[in-house]
């Protein structure tokens, strides 16, 4: 089987290894923070969706329970061929360096399309989002000291912090650029067009 699924898709399929569950709870624990500081989540339909697929695929099993005067629920478990397909997309997903055209890159590079006061608007509604999420990823560093959280976990905190910091920094240099720089919209889309374009006119001369 081929290793390729999505991190979300990889993430549904470990919290379903911890534990047999439902997707109803794993929309829940997947949305918990998006939802309290992003207030955009995961479509339930996206989730149901992926684990469906992955009982359509032997990946997990489920089985119908008591759910005391509630209708009965669908409890997912991740099978022994789930077991191995997580394990090689584990192994797939570090072996592979990290992608360069991140969620925050492209419209990064795309943001000379809006106008400066669109631009700067966004970026510092943008700006506050991942301070918010700084705040709550000390405050799970304070809680994991506390609670003598294991190793990846403290690890998982610390690497996330410093995405965030590192993101908030650019973001910070881009609002002052675009406030200040008359002629911070004029790169080409993406920058390195002109150059690829320029050897193959070379090229076609040749």
């Amino acid at each position: 089987m081929q290793t390729q699924i999505s991190k979300t898709g990889l993430f549904i399929l470990g919290i379903i290894a911890s534990s047999p569950t439902t997707p109803y709870a794993i929309d829940k624990i997947l949305n918990y923070k998006r939802m309290k500081n992003m207030k955009i989540g995961i479509p339930f339909q996206t989730i149901y969706g992926t684990v469906y697929k992955f009982n359509r695929l032997g990946l997990v099993s489920r089985k119908k329970m008591k759910n005391g005067n509630l209708p009965d629920k669908t409890v997912y478990s991740i099978t022994p061929k789930g077991e191995k397909f997580m394990k090689e997309s584990i192994i797939y997903q570090l072996s592979k360096p990290p992608e360069i055209l991140t969620e925050l890159v492209i419209p990064i590079m795309m943001i000379k399309y809006l106008d400066a006061e669109t631009a700067v608007k966004v970026l510092n509604e943008y700006y506050q989002i991942i301070g918010g999420e700084i705040g709550i990823g000390k405050k799970l560093r304070k809680t994991s000291k506390g609670l003598n959280e294991s190793f990846t976990g403290r690890l998982f905190i610390e690497h996330i912090l410093s995405s965030l910091n590192a993101s908030r920094t650019t973001i910070r240099k881009l609002i002052k650029t675009i406030e200040k720089e008359p002629g911070w919209a004029d790169s080409t889309v993406p920058w390195w067009k002109e150059e690829v374009e320029s050897k193959k006119s070379a090229s076609n001369k040749a």
